[in-house]
């Protein structure tokens, strides 16, 4: 009776057995999804089963997930749908717990499901986002870990109505436990390999730059310039490698073979003066020694340039760029500039400090052949060391220089024997710096023919009015030719004299050939330069009182043209019995015959003192 009566009583108040097949659907469904994890399926791909796995579980349509950022914004992760298929994307444009949108700020507030049964009469939904996306009735669930809502599941059954039941919501609850596990170890598997990726990576960068390091160094050890320098960046970085100096000037650039460039890919001079390039190289320094210009590509702005800031002995000078041409600019290209930046800096001090090394033994070797301490085999066997060739003719010109320079000796002989490379077209010449003075080699291509000594004459003027902002000098001479080694100290003693000679008659003209002098310097030479002066004015007296200068001016010519009348008249520009009538009056009003060889020779003397007072 006991037995039946306890039977009886259970079959009267029967348990509700709960639904335990739907709870093994959902886990059958996380063993699915474990075994594409174990496969290392993309973590997209993983993100979209679950999303597949609960429309399966739920039996609706359409399904998105959403996991918060480091902002605290929830953004779309994954989507599927029955009908559409994979909405990946589509969700990933979209923004979960917006303003507007207290549907999902309820969810994650609360870390509870919440049912929304008639989305069109209730005010919580983001009302333009459920209209695109044609929702009825939605159901969403927080994926929450470690006590904080981390993603967020939504499901509805595309634009048409779908009853949830309890059960439903404790199934997406469920559901959502196990994916909010899943998904952080799944999340945190690939940040671990993130890191992995990044630390090899990382490693073979190092490995990389130590290769580039020790490729750049070898090659400096082994005696390379500054052009296989270039050469070598450019085959690290697979692009072109353009070196300027300060001025961007192009010194040297490479490329590789297969773009065909004849010319260097520089940056242009209106990309260069864009405000926002200019204050981005202008901002190069070691603490930050390259940026990319222009920073990225528009119409009509051509190629982007990597640019790196070269800075020698704490000064910049110059720049290295690496152009994008053939392969996009990398992070790499930067590290390979930045090396190679180094190693040209490096490379060009090395190359200047041996130049001045060079030219200190250049100068004191020029020293040698003007002071004539060393015999004449020896200096002549030296000279092609310092590009010096004594067999050839030269002549040596003589800088005078300002009692206050604003450079230095050093300074100023450097600037002088650039211009002279610039102007004359040739070496940087020899010269040698001494007190109060620069004499300057000069080597001649002609053997010294009137032609060529006319033309040193320009070129040499053009190089004093070139140097006058920079360097004020005062008288500058040039000295006769000198074919022979025993000339060159002649040579700088009778400079020296004519400057000595120009200086005590304050002469003004810019500068002095020494051939041009002819009894100047014998008589003046002798320190009687008051006389000399006297014995000028007191010669041409007669002739400067009688008129307003005509006749002086025409005795001047005819001496000039070395007693030819023709050449006087076609100097003064009139006719040859003009000169002949105006010499008559002169030999009237001297008493001497103005062609008499005599007479020519002292009116010569006479008018070079004149000259060289300023009468």
């Amino acid at each position: 009776m006991t037995l039946l009566s306890t039977t009886t009583e259970r079959i009267a108040t029967p348990a509700i057995p709960r639904p335990r097949h739907r709870e093994r659907d959902v886990i059958t469904a996380f063993a699915q999804i474990t075994g594409e994890a174990i496969k290392d399926t993309d973590l997209e791909e993983l993100l979209r089963s679950v999303c597949m796995k609960l429309c399966e579980v739920i039996g609706v349509c359409r399904s998105s997930l959403y996991l918060k950022h480091p902002d605290g914004r929830y953004r779309g992760a994954a989507g599927h749908c029955a009908e559409q298929g994979d909405i990946t994307e589509a969700v990933k444009r979209q923004e979960s717990g917006i303003e507007g949108d207290a549907f999902s700020r309820e969810i994650i507030e609360t870390a509870r499901p919440v049912l929304i049964e008639d989305v069109a009469n209730d005010p919580r939904p983001h009302r333009r986002t459920m209209e695109h996306w044609q929702v009825r009735a939605m159901l969403g669930v927080p994926l929450v870990f470690d006590g904080e809502v981390t993603g967020l599941l939504f499901v509805d059954d595309r634009d048409r109505d779908h009853v949830y039941t309890q059960e439903d919501i404790e199934i997406a609850e469920m559901f959502a436990q196990l994916s909010a596990l899943f998904i952080s170890q799944a999340m945190l598997n690939v940040r671990l390999r993130a890191q992995a990726s990044e630390i090899a990576r990382s490693r073979n960068t190092l490995a990389y730059l130590a290769d580039v390091h020790r490729k750049l160094t070898n090659a400096v050890l082994e005696g390379a310039d500054i052009h296989t320098v270039v050469a070598l960046l450019s085959d690290l970085s697979a692009k072109p490698v353009v070196l300027y100096d300060e001025d961007f000037r192009v010194l040297a650039w490479s490329a590789p073979a297969a773009l065909g460039l004849d010319r260097p890919p520089v940056i242009s001079e209106r990309i260069r003066t864009m405000p926002a390039v200019k204050a981005e190289l202008a901002g190069l320094s070691p603490e930050r020694p390259s940026a990319v210009v222009p920073p990225t590509l528009s119409v009509g702005l051509g190629r982007r340039h990597l640019m790196c800031r070269l800075v020698i002995e704490g000064r910049p000078n110059g720049f290295l760029g690496i152009v994008e041409v053939g392969r996009s600019l990398e992070p790499i290209d930067a590290n390979i500039a930045e090396h190679g930046a180094t190693v040209l800096s490096l490379q060009i001090l090395s190359e200047r400090r041996q130049i001045e090394t060079q030219g200190q033994a250049r100068d004191d070797y020029l020293s040698d052949l003007l002071r004539n301490t060393r015999d004449k085999e020896h200096l002549i066997r030296r000279g092609p060391q310092f590009g010096i060739d004594l067999t050839n003719p030269h002549v040596l010109v003589r800088f005078t220089l300002s009692a206050n320079p604003r450079l230095s000796a050093t300074a100023a002989q450097r600037l002088v024997t650039r211009r002279f490379q610039e102007v004359f077209g040739i070496d940087e010449p020899a010269a040698v710096k001494l007190p109060g003075h620069i004499i300057v080699l000069v080597p001649l291509a002609d053997d010294g023919s009137p032609e060529e000594l006319a033309a040193v004459r320009n070129r040499v003027r053009q190089v004093r009015e070139s140097l006058q902002p920079d360097l004020a000098t005062g008288t500058t001479v040039i000295s006769g030719v000198c074919r022979e080694v025993t000339d060159f100290p002649h040579a700088s003693r009778e400079m020296r004299e004519v400057a000595e000679i120009a200086r005590s008659f304050d002469w003004a003209e810019d500068v002095l050939d020494v051939t041009k002098l002819g009894l100047l310097r014998v008589v003046v030479g002798s320190g009687r330069v008051k006389e000399a002066v006297r014995f000028a004015h007191e010669y041409v007296h007669p002739v400067r009182t009688a008129d307003d200068g005509t006749l002086l001016e025409t005795w001047r010519a005819f001496v000039d043209a070395d007693g030819r009348v023709k050449g006087a008249a076609a100097a003064l520009d009139v006719h040859e019995n003009t000169v002949r009538y105006r010499l008559g009056k002169i030999k009237d009003l001297t008493g001497l015959d103005p062609s008499g060889l005599e007479a020519l020779l002292s009116a010569r003397l006479a008018f070079q003192i004149l000259s060289f007072a300023n009468p």
